[in-house]
């Protein structure tokens, strides 16, 4: 298993996964609006050259937000959004990113727990923030010292 930077012939797989991840999914075309950039870092974890999750983030100065990391229904609870995490932990130290940004659904237990588990705090609360039910996220920040 490698986490290894996007290319636009894992997008099929990508969208495969984020359909059935999300209730109210990311286009095609977001991602690829999304790559280019300078600020972004889009990873994507395969197996044997199967795609079995990714991550998109965006760093700026000190500070990185993640804004959406996902694993294939058949190879969660393997760690893999774990060793997401620690990737994107271990790459904004390298970049000397001091503060690291993320929102989750409340409803999200298993989220908010790895979130927890790597020193991730809830800072705040955005209403109604999911446009599928309205559900609002938590604002969770994680300070490097």
């Amino acid at each position: 298993m490698e986490i290894v930077p996007f290319e636009e012939a894992d997008l099929d797989e990508i969208m495969e996964i984020e359909n059935v991840s999300f209730a109210a999914p990311w286009s095609r075309q977001c991602y690829l609006d999304l790559a280019p950039l300078d600020t972004i870092s889009f990873f994507v974890v395969k197996d044997e050259g199967k795609v079995l999750g990714y991550m998109l983030y965006q760093s700026s100065g000190e500070e990185m937000e993640l804004h959406t990391i996902a694993v294939s229904p058949g190879h969660r609870r393997e760690g893999i959004a774990k060793k997401m995490i620690e990737h994107m932990i271990s790459d904004g130290k390298g970049r000397g990113i001091l503060r690291f940004f993320l929102q989750v659904r409340p409803s999200n237990d298993s989220a908010r727990a790895l979130y927890k588990k790597y020193g991730f705090t809830t800072i705040g609360i955005r209403k109604n923030y999911y446009r599928d039910n309205f559900e609002d996220a938590l604002v969770m920040k994680l300070e490097l010292k």
